[in-house]
């Protein structure tokens, strides 16, 4: 962060950034707390509230941790990450791709797909991760494709439409 000028502070910052952490102690959600209650404008990576985890449990993320915060002070995170599709834009930009020469593949409806549908880019729905096939109804939009795993992705010719 600080190649490209930013300086990191616990004394009277202007942001408090959160993301996923294993890490993440109670004197750090406290600190987080208070700096954001002082002033600091509160910004999380994304908003995903569980990760999966290799027994097949789950872990708090971002959007849980942060939602500690928001709730202690009463101010709203900023999530530039996904569904936000500023971050698509750019990547598209980045990559000089028109959204139709692109899609979003994802494990997650409320970030993921959504992330892809509000960027004009075709979503494709993988089973592997946190969202199952039996959690579709809870949603009133829906993916382009919905595949069992990332193995089952068409090949790069595959026409979208």
């Amino acid at each position: 962060m600080e190649d490209v000028g930013f300086t990191e502070t616990s004394t009277n910052p202007d942001y408090v950034i959160l993301g996923e952490s294993d890490e993440y102690l109670h004197k750090d959600i406290n600190k987080a707390t208070q700096l954001v209650h002082g002033g600091a404008r509160l910004i999380c990576t994304n908003s995903d509230v569980s990760d999966p985890i290799e027994n097949g449990s789950i872990e708090p993320s971002g959007g849980a941790w942060v939602s500690v915060v928001e709730v202690a002070t009463g101010k709203k995170a900023y999530f530039p990450g996904k569904p936000n599709p500023l971050m698509m834009r750019n990547a598209l930009d980045r990559l000089n791709l028109h959204s139709s020469e692109a899609i979003m593949i994802g494990d997650r409806m409320e970030t993921d797909i959504l992330s892809g549908i509000e960027s004009n880019l075709n979503p494709v729905l993988v089973l592997s991760g946190v969202t199952k096939e039996t959690d579709l109804d809870k949603f009133p939009y829906r993916p382009y494709l919905v595949l069992d795993n990332v193995g089952d992705i068409p090949p790069a010719d595959f026409e979208c439409h």
